[in-house]
């Protein structure tokens, strides 16, 4: 919970010896965290209709049809139900799109469009959306996503699960999840059919998969956004798939297949896909730098795991935001004592201090709470949180100290909201560390 926590400078101090010595939108849930976290592509709404595209040679050969009006909403149910009714009409409408010909279909993980991440919820939609097609749209073979099935231009399907407040439940929280499903045509690079629908929160299982739970970082970069501009309410019918997107689908197939490796404790593989990877996604690709460094850790290889997560600190303060996911148990200033996870803490907080202060960089570190206890609780404890990390920064870089502020925003820009206090909700407990123009 959320509750406040007094800690002076020597607690501060105290703490964050303990760390260095005693350890080895989106919608989002608020307004806040809608304005501070994501795109306005992730606004939600009805889908647009359009009538079946023509092919064309290249993905931006035709402008996107007008926007029909939106249908009435429907109301949240479980997740089941709705996956169901909103894959039976996706498919319906693609039918009378593209006709009974038979095809190779394949599924781009979901994911959540708050924050990237799949979840289990997200995966068994896939499940749940790959048997509703065998049963009932049996012309359209579910093929694994892979480089040589992209090769023959299939159909694509993608799509989001994300906690939204429609009714501006404020401190309570995300009312509802909403479902964004997306079918595309890679023989033109179009869409071809989307739905709308939205899922109880008490029938979601929001708890990120391995991968995603086990990474360091969590921003959304500019693939993963094009992932999202391609599924939400702004990619209508019969526009063009993100170029952005398209172009980096090969290295999606392979990460794939090296997230589930990874799932799949197969780390050895995984390395090696990641690797592969690296040669066809974006240079900033941060599910490839993310990957590349578990598997390097989680191997013994720590000094190829210190060099990665070294690149990941130089994007992250290129672009002025480096995401790193220093997680603490609920209520307190306490960190996760999962595994030796307080000793990548350490690799990641050293690496920090030593590229900001050799860049002479200005750091504001921003402390999370979860969305439990009062508002003003938490603010208090995400502050406490910030001033322990910030304690930690200036300890390794001292001639930089001045240069490293603390600043707490409570759950203002939590991205779950779940108020759950566990790994569903556990990003809403994180710290990040802002670029800032030095005074």
């Amino acid at each position: 919970m959320a509750r406040s926590t007094r800690v002076g400078l020597a607690g501060v101090a105290g703490l964050a010896a303990s760390l260095l010595i005693g350890c080895a939108s989106t919608d989002g849930a608020s307004t806040a965290s809608a304005t501070a976290a994501v795109s306005p592509a992730n606004s939600d709404g009805a889908p647009a209709t359009a009538p079946a595209p023509a092919p064309a040679p290249a993905p931006t050969a035709a402008p996107p049809a007008p926007a029909a009006p939106p249908p009435a909403a429907l109301a949240p149910a479980a997740l089941e139900v709705a996956v169901q009714r909103a894959g039976e009409k996706l498919f319906g409408d693609a039918l009378g799109v593209l006709g009974d010909a038979p095809r190779e279909l394949v599924i781009d993980p979901l994911i959540d469009a708050n924050t990237g991440q799949q979840t289990s919820a997200s995966v068994a939609m896939g499940g749940q959306l790959a048997r509703l097609i065998a049963d009932k749209f049996p012309m359209w073979k579910v093929q694994p996503l892979s480089r040589k099935v992209l090769s023959n231009a299939p159909l694509l399907m993608i799509g989001t699960l994300t906690p939204v407040d429609l009714n501006d439940a404020g401190p309570a929280g995300p009312d509802a999840f909403r479902i964004w499903l997306t079918l595309a045509d890679l023989r033109t690079g179009r869409i071809v059919a989307k739905r709308l629908d939205r899922a109880t929160p008490a029938s979601v299982n929001a708890e990120p998969t391995r991968y995603f739970r086990d990474s360091p970082t969590w921003h959304k970069d500019r693939t993963v956004v094009a992932y999202i501009n391609s599924c939400q309410i702004d990619a209508r019918v019969g526009a063009a798939l993100d170029p952005l997107y398209l172009m980096r689908l090969p290295a999606a197939a392979l990460l794939h297949e090296a997230i589930s490796a990874y799932n799949d404790n197969q780390l050895a593989l995984a390395h090696r896909l990641y690797g592969d990877a690296a040669r066809l996604a974006e240079v900033d690709d941060l599910r490839v730098l993310n990957g590349r460094y578990l598997t390097s850790w989680r191997l013994g290889k720590k000094k190829e795991a210190s060099e990665v997560f070294g690149r990941i600190v130089v994007n992250g303060l290129a672009d002025k935001r480096l995401a790193v996911k220093i997680l603490f148990e609920p209520g307190s200033t306490t960190l996760l004592p999962l595994a030796d996870l307080r000793a990548q803490y350490r690799l990641w907080l050293r690496e920090v201090a030593k590229q900001a202060d050799a860049k002479r960089t200005c750091l504001r570190v921003v402390g999370h709470s979860s969305r439990t206890g009062t508002a003003a609780a938490g603010e208090v404890l995400s502050q406490q949180r910030a001033a322990v990390v910030r304690w930690v920064l200036a300890r390794d870089a001292p001639a930089s100290a001045r240069r490293f502020t603390a600043e707490g925003v409570g759950w203002r820009e939590n991205l779950s909201g779940l108020g759950t206090d566990d790994l569903r909700d556990a990003l809403d407990r994180r710290v990040e560390f802002r670029v800032i123009d030095c005074p």
